[in-house]
């Protein structure tokens, strides 16, 4: 089982691969059970950063970034909860 929001769920679907947009490199969407998110995505304030080629393509079809996530997460850093440990 995952924790994810019904709307990152809907958007990754049953998506395996995605295409890194910079790169065109086809790559495995971001697997939290096997790969490490420090070495794929940094923040830059409350937005997501993707560092890898993974990391840019998962924040890109997740829409990591999306007007809804950037106000919760502005949110969160106000009550000193973001960016997350």
């Amino acid at each position: 089982m995952a924790l994810a929001c019904v709307s990152c769920s809907l958007r990754k679907g049953a998506r395996q691969k995605l295409e890194d947009s910079g790169t065109g490199e086809v790559v495995s969407i971001f697997n939290p059970r096997r790969q490490v998110w420090k070495e794929h995505f940094d923040w830059n304030g409350v937005q997501v950063v993707g560092l890898t080629a993974t990391g840019r393509a998962t924040v890109q079809a997740l829409d990591l970034n999306r007007a809804t996530m950037l106000v919760i997460r502005t949110q969160e850093e106000l009550l000193g909860r973001h960016p997350p440990p």
